[in-house]
């Protein structure tokens, strides 16, 4: 008999190979996609998105606060949110050549400001103002570790700025004669400026282009005793301080802090020509000079395209404390500026040499609103100037304006200014800076306008709070109700 092998003989070493390959198999596949794994987690992580989330397109960027420089970051806010401030400072660094504009203070001002408006790209959701920082430290502005006021900050970037923007002349030495003979030297010609000696003088600095934020203010005297009118005063601006009323839990707005801003003031001990004139003619003075008390009125020339007001919260104590004025300000989200500017009385035909005319909210000659604290406004630099000796004019005025007879005009006004047709002096808020806590601590905050701009929109209409890092959207009635403490305005064209 023949003994036929077993098929499950047979067939048992395929099948343990089949078993053996199947292991390997699984184990290779386990292993490689462990490894997918891996990466693929470790793409995730790197490449993937942020546990953050993304910053959508109507915030804007929060400002890292470098120890105690929130008043620095609410002023970059609140000019970021300005559209003048950044064309202005592209203009000038695009007239810039070479590298000469890289180590500005208006370079680092408008890096800043592009993103804080997203039109530049940064890896986190905050950013750095250091570069701002530095590039005061370079020019002598030294920042102290403690608190420092907002609105002085103001001014020091308004200052550097405009020293930055300023054409200065050269220097010529008086003992280089051949430097001296150089015909390519410029100076002022005798139409413009002479001297005794009939010598000319160097050409003045000037200014490359036209501040957002310089104005004119105009002031002149006027005698009670004679009515002599003194020459017109003007000085440069780049803010305007407006003092509360001494009354408390009294509503406060920004109309009437305006109003009592162009209130006239009575000044004693003043020297006046014409009542020593008419007591020369009359023979009773042998004295070199007659003084007599005036009315003086500081008003506004020249409005500026960027309008910045700051409320004056510091009240100084008869004991000589400071205390902070918690009252609130109610404001207008479109400012009319036409009833506070004054108008050249050339422009008006009228004969006379000397003198201003105002608008309507100049029609008495006081106001009924409470002496101020301290004095109304910072005045930076200035300038004499005689209205008599001018052709054209530095004030802004109506194109029409009708002239009739007022019975209460006083020093600056000649006549009744109807309201005109169209608003032509109006600004649209566009910031405001507030400030949280007492006189000797506390923060500074800004809300602004959103970067985000629909199509043909100027202005947005959504509404920002910033603090520091901290960005998030209010309510424009929130907005209103804030603490003020700066307003920032741009003119409507």
């Amino acid at each position: 008999m023949t003994i036929m092998p077993s098929r499950n003989l047979l067939i048992f070493p395929s099948e343990a190979y089949s078993t053996f390959s199947f292991s390997m198999l699984k184990r290779n596949l386990l292993w490689v996609g462990g490894v997918t794994a891996a990466v693929a987690a470790s793409c995730y992580i790197l490449f993937g998105p942020s546990s953050r989330g993304k910053r959508k397109k109507d915030r804007c960027p929060g400002l890292e606060n470098l120890g105690n420089t929130c008043f620095l970051n609410a002023i970059l806010q609140a000019w970021a949110a300005t559209p003048s401030i950044s064309n202005w400072l592209a203009n000038f660094i695009n007239k810039q050549t070479g590298s000469e504009g890289n180590d500005l203070l208006a370079s680092a001002i408008l890096k800043t400001l592009r993103v804080l408006n997203n039109k530049e790209e940064i890896p986190g959701e905050t950013h750095s103002p250091v570069d701002v920082l530095h590039a005061l430290r370079i020019r002598g502005w030294v920042t102290a570790a403690d608190e420092q006021d907002a609105h002085e900050l103001f001014h020091a970037l308004t200052q550097t700025l405009d020293e930055e923007t300023m054409k200065y002349p050269t220097i010529v030495p008086l003992f280089d004669i051949h430097l001296l003979q150089n015909p390519s030297l410029h100076y002022q010609s005798e139409l413009t400026a002479i001297t005794r000696s009939k010598g000319l003088l160097p050409v003045l600095p000037s200014s490359q282009m036209e501040h957002p934020f310089r104005g004119l203010l105009a002031s002149q005297l006027q005698c009670i005793e004679c009515g002599f009118k003194h020459p017109v005063k003007y000085d440069l601006f780049d803010s305007l301080s407006l003092s509360l009323p001494r009354e408390q839990l009294i509503k406060i707005s920004l109309e009437g802090l305006l109003r009592h801003f162009i209130t006239s003031e009575i000044v004693s001990n003043v020297d006046c020509p014409g009542c020593y004139r008419n007591c020369r003619q009359k023979s009773q003075t042998s004295s070199a000079t007659v003084q007599s008390s005036c009315k003086k009125r500081l008003t506004i020339g020249k409005l500026p395209q960027c309008l910045c007001i700051q409320l004056q919260r510091t009240q100084w104590l008869s004991n000589g404390m400071p205390v902070k004025r918690y009252d609130h300000v109610t404001y207008p989200e479109v400012l009319n500026m036409d009833d506070y500017i004054y108008l050249s009385q050339e422009k008006l035909e009228r004969n006379i040499t000397n003198g201003l005319l105002g608008g309507k909210c100049a029609r008495s000659a006081t106001v009924n609103i409470p002496s101020p604290v301290s004095g109304p406004v910072n005045l930076l630099r200035a300038l004499n100037y005689d209205s008599r000796y001018s052709n054209s004019g530095l004030f802004l005025q109506s194109s029409h304006l009708s002239l009739t007879q007022n019975t209460q005009s006083d020093i600056n006004h000649n006549g009744v200014l109807p309201k005109p047709s169209n608003t032509e002096y109006s600004y649209r808020l566009t910031a405001v800076v507030s400030h949280i806590g007492d006189v000797f601590s506390g923060h500074f905050i800004a809300y602004r306008r959103s970067p985000y701009l629909h199509a043909q929109e100027k202005f947005s209409h959504k509404w920002l709070y910033t603090s520091d890092t901290s960005v998030k959207k209010v309510s424009f009635e929130e907005v209103l109700s804030s603490e003020v403490y700066m307003l920032m305005y741009e003119r409507l064209v």
